[in-house]
This record gives C-alpha cells, structure tokens and sequence, in this order.
C-alpha cells in the first residue's frame, strides 16, 4: 500500500512540472500552443502553463492569449462523456477513502475501487482539443 502512495506522489510531482512541447513557434510572435486534455479546465490551464513556459524561457515576462478555441471531440456525446467521467471519479476518490482509512476488507476493496475509477477515467481518453495563439510580452 505504501509503494501504491509512493508512486502516486511521484507521478502527481513529476506531473506538475511545466514543459512547452506542445507550443509552436512563429517569426511574425504569433504562437500557438495545441493539445489534448480530459476537461476543458485542464486544456486551458496545460495551454497557458505552457504558452508562460515558453515565453518566459525567451526573454518574455508572459504569454497574452491572442484567441482560444476549445472543441470537444470526444465519440459519445458529451454530457454522457461528463456523467461517466464524474462516475468515475467519485468511485475513485470513495475507493481511495475506504483504502486508507478502512480496515481489514474494506481496505482491499477501497484499493480495487480506488484503481478501478483510475482506469475507468483513463480509458476515457482526453476528449477535450485547444488552440492557443498567444504572444509574449
């Protein structure tokens, strides 16, 4: 159980670093950055994080968003895509409570909930598309 949290925490930490590889360069300083994410939130904040990243690496103290557009291409509608996805969440963060707080079997199952609504969220792919032009100021 302490090896799961372990690996957990070091994949949230290396998670949180912010990288530009997904930020393309132009001559005119019109850049845009384009990728994919699970929620509309995460796209903005990934996109942003990387549009700052890249400007600050160049001399810039920021990015200004120039336009947005992000589009859900997800193939099952997408309230659908949301109910399941706050399903399987709320699965993962019950199993995760039960897996460190509960004793004897509760906390075997807690385990296999906690994995479970994990994979359950990951199989559901990162329907969510940005497109960030920016340019650094």
């Amino acid at each position: 159980m302490k090896k799961l949290l372990t690996v957990s925490m070091i994949a949230l930490l290396a998670s949180g670093c912010a990288h530009h590889n997904n930020v393309r360069p132009s001559q005119d300083g019109k850049h845009y950055v384009n990728l994919t994410s699970e929620t509309r939130q995460k796209a903005g904040e990934e996109a942003l994080d990387q549009a700052n990243h890249y400007c600050s690496e160049n001399g810039s103290t920021r990015a200004y968003i120039v336009n947005e557009t992000i589009t859900y291409m997800g193939s099952m509608p997408e309230q659908e895509y949301l109910k399941n996805r706050n399903l399987a969440e709320a699965v993962e963060v019950a199993g995760a409570g039960m897996s460190i707080l509960g004793g004897g079997h509760v906390d075997d199952l807690g385990t296999a909930m906690w994995i479970g609504g994990g994979i359950a969220e990951d199989s559901m792919g990162e329907p969510y598309q940005i497109n960030l032009s920016f340019s650094c100021k």
